[in-house]
């Protein structure tokens, strides 16, 4: 049985704004997971939320914090911060730095 292999080129990413200096792309969504890569510029928040499910985050490039993890920690590319069922969370990234890339997956629904 041959299994199809999914893939979305860099000019085919559809990026939507979510608040000031924050934009994201879905890369995969399916029921039980959803994949989704986040830019977050120098000084910049996405907005305070939580999941009913757990949020991982790979630090693809730039310099991530979360004000809540460690009194705001940075986190380096190549980083990895898991967050359990119904942590509020505020993703962001330092001013001065290079602002952020992050790729987060999740059991969210789709969309």
């Amino acid at each position: 049985m041959a299994t199809s292999i999914a893939f979305k080129d860099p000019e085919d990413q559809a990026w939507e704004q979510v608040s000031a200096g924050v934009t994201r792309t879905l890369l995969r969504a399916e029921p039980g997971e959803k994949r989704v890569l986040i830019k977050i510029e120098a000084g910049r928040t996405y907005p305070p939320h939580a999941h009913a499910t757990p949020d991982e985050v790979f630090v693809v490039a730039g310099t991530y914090c979360d004000p809540g993890v460690e009194n705001g920690r940075a986190f380096a590319a190549g980083s990895y911060v898991y967050y359990p069922p119904d942590t509020e969370h505020r993703a962001s990234s330092p001013s001065g730095s290079e602002g952020c890339t992050i790729l987060v997956w999740n059991a969210g629904v789709p969309g």
